[in-house]
């Protein structure tokens, strides 16, 4: 072009060219002084493919908000492209073709194609490939602008195929826009950000632990993960809740699942390559994590993602913390928090540079019997919701409504409807938990806001893990300001603002790493014996490589029996009864970082060498589970070497269910309501003495 000769007219059309290309390329900026580049962690955003129907009853301006079109690239390592399904014969499918009816028992996902390409009725191929022109007859232009773009197509036809997405459609093609609107796959790349294939999800896990344990349906769905490889995702992400004996939307998996899993992994890693990611979201529940083959699977996968919220909510039976940072007094279920979650990853070896901690960009809101606060009694009952069908449940759908929310609202919600003055709210905050709560009247919402972010982002420094999963990239953004249409369907807004992932950023950034500190007890030694009356002293060693030691708590159980602050770090326990007891210590260094060594047990004898009773619980087997409402049969055996067994007591958590005081010992648990539960059964003899059982987790599912 001779730009000497351009005419004012081509000098404005081409100052609008460039206008238009700054505005479909430019980068959204949401504020905040840092990013990934200020730091080294990693920071892995699920970007959901249904959110984008979202308009301004979910307090956003239009439904087109919510896409890749209105987040911060800056502020994100790893975007995670949510979710596809995986289907009866392992195939794989859109989440738009979910059958609705999953949750109920024997109904099947029949399989779908990996796109769903109706353009006007979803969003698949917006958000992963930009902006659509909607080809309606096909001549010998586009019939090459198509084949650029891999369609296959006749000129004068009137159906269209896609032999790398394996699809096929009749016209309109689904034709990327010359000049458009980037899609999520070329704007994160553009980015440096890496955009993973996330396959499963609560709603679409039904046919994981079958698809796992067949070669051939394993073989098809691992035929797909490939076919999204070339489409120009950079890994896997697999989403499967649960695999092991636990109980998924609609089905229980089994102990076969954990080694299925691994032989899934290899293969996927066999197909895909060594320069590819593989990642997965795993459970935070303690128990949930014991069964996986660590030692092989960190030789296979980049990062293991772990979902640390969700901890209570509408299936409680009090008002909980959803993403508690430590235990906190009256937990319904105290091993439920980031700090549990990390101390059973350390005992099971799993390495800390391939963890990421879950952090939420949402609330769980539920109803209380009577005035709202933390540990109230919650109120359930009846009501029908998707994906999961007919539930009981106390979450809050009177200021969190069902068709948007289902009683989860994301934070910029919460900060519109609840945060502001006259809103009739009144903000708590828990020390134990780091976390903020809101009450009004009957309703209780837990809650992420910057301050408790920052603590959890600084806990993921202080003990070196990889990073953070958010859910979700869009949960915090706070768009305003005018919009620009991309087509029928994207929109840009003038003015984003995203508060909590750039306070994880600035956290990253800034946190100067602390190391957790290390301890264990030294004395008395595991499985020691005492007498009833004495005076037991534990010791327990605790260093800091970075720091110094503040003080080292010790526990029987989850009682506090004392603080040392001065080395050697020692406690006097005073009148034991007899039993056998848990004991363990928890060390706390000079930045606030916390570990709990490993558990010592220890039996103490009644007077006379009376030796405690043993007993253990036979029935159900630890991870079982139920449909709500069983009447729930507990068996145990229990044994005394030096005199007899008067009874056994039967407990969930602190509650005492029954006894039976004749062998073999039982009782029924009627009518159970849905939750997760942690059964015991205590043996006393003849002198008093007493055994526990170890705990048996059970779960009761709508």
């Amino acid at each position: 072009m001779n730009f000497k000769k351009i005419s004012f007219k081509q000098w404005m059309i081409l100052f609008c060219f460039l206008i238009s290309s700054f505005l479909v390329f430019s980068q959204v900026n949401t504020g905040g002084n840092y990013n990934t580049s200020h730091h080294n962690k990693e920071i892995i955003g699920y970007i959901t493919q249904w959110d984008a129907w979202k308009s301004s009853s979910a307090g956003v301006p239009s439904a087109g908000a919510l896409t890749h079109l209105n987040i911060d690239y800056s502020k994100y390592t790893i975007l995670n492209f949510s979710f596809f399904g995986v289907a009866v014969d392992g195939s794989l499918h859109s989440g738009d073709f979910r059958n609705k009816q999953i949750y109920q028992p024997g109904t099947v996902q029949d399989p779908a194609d990996i796109f769903y390409t109706d353009i006007y009725s979803s969003w698949d191929l917006h958000i992963l490939f930009g902006e659509i022109e909607p080809i309606q007859y096909i001549n010998e232009a586009i019939a090459e602008r198509c084949r650029q773009q891999g369609f296959e197509v006749e000129v004068g036809g009137s159906t269209w195929s896609h032999p790398t997405w394996g699809i096929s459609g009749s016209l309109p093609v689904p034709l990327h826009k010359e000049d458009g609107a980037p899609g999520l796959l070329e704007l994160a790349h553009q980015n440096g950000v890496k955009v993973m294939a996330s396959i499963g999800g609560w709603s679409m896990c039904r046919h994981f632990p079958e698809m796992a344990a067949d070669p051939v349906k394993r073989q098809r769905f691992i035929d797909d993960c490939v076919k999204l490889i070339n489409i120009g995702f950079d890994g896997i992400d697999l989403d499967w809740e649960y695999p092991g004996p636990y109980a998924g939307m609609n089905f229980t998996g089994t102990q076969a699942d954990f080694a299925n899993f691994t032989q899934l992994v290899e293969e996927i890693r066999s197909a895909i390559g060594p320069d590819k990611l593989i990642t997965a979201a795993f459970s935070a529940n303690p128990t949930k994590i014991e069964g996986f083959q660590w030692d092989q699977l960190a030789n296979l996968m980049d990062y293991f993602n772990f979902m640390t919220y969700d901890f209570n909510g509408g299936w409680s039976n009090k008002a909980g913390i959803n993403a508690p940072l430590n235990e906190y007094d009256g937990a319904e279920e105290p091993t439920l928090n980031h700090q549990s979650t990390y101390q059973k990853l350390v005992d099971l070896g799993v390495p800390s540079q391939k963890i990421n901690f879950g952090l939420p960009f949402y609330g769980r809101g539920v109803i209380c019997n009577g005035n709202a606060d933390l540990n109230q009694p919650t109120v359930k009952r009846q009501e029908t919701v998707q994906p999961d069908g007919p539930i009981t449940t106390c979450a809050d759908f009177t200021n969190w409504p069902r068709d948007v929310y289902d009683g989860t609202p994301n934070y910029f919600y919460i900060k519109q409807k609840a945060l502001g003055a006259g809103s009739g709210w009144t903000r708590h905050w828990n020390d134990q938990a780091k976390v903020p709560y809101l009450t009004k009247n009957q309703y209780f919402l837990s809650y992420d806001d910057e301050e408790s972010i920052a603590h959890k982002a600084q806990f993921i420094v202080d003990h070196q893990l990889a990073g953070t999963i958010i859910w979700t990239v869009y949960g915090d953004l706070e768009i305003s300001g005018t919009a620009t249409s991309f087509g029928s369907k994207l929109k840009r807004w003038s003015d984003v603002k995203s508060p909590l992932i750039n306070k994880v950023n600035e956290i990253f950034a800034n946190g100067n790493s602390n190391l957790a500190p290390q301890v264990s007890i030294t004395s008395p030694q595991n499985n020691a014996t005492f007498t009833e009356g004495t005076n037991i002293t534990i010791t327990a060693d605790a260093i800091d490589t970075d720091g110094v030691i503040t003080q080292v708590e010790f526990f029987v159980g989850s009682s506090s029996i004392g603080v040392s602050s001065t080395f050697p770090y020692s406690i006097v326990w005073t009148n034991a009864t007899a039993g056998t007891y848990a004991l363990k210590a928890v060390a706390t260094d000079d930045g606030g970082a916390m570990t709990t060594s490993a558990t010592v047990t220890i039996i103490v004898q009644g007077t006379g060498d009376n030796l405690p009773p043993t007993v253990s619980i036979t029935d159900p087997a630890d991870g079982s589970s139920f449909d709500k409402n069983s009447n729930i049969l507990i068996q145990a055996t229990a044994e005394d070497s030096d005199g007899t067994v008067v009874n056994v007591d039967f407990y969930q958590g602190s509650t005492l269910l029954g006894s039976d005081d004749t062998a073999p010992y039982s009782m029924t648990w009627n009518n159970v309501a849905v939750g997760s539960y942690s059964i015991s059964a205590v043996a006393t003899d003849n002198e008093g003495a007493t055994g526990t059982s170890a705990l048996i987790a059970i779960t009761v599912v709508d």
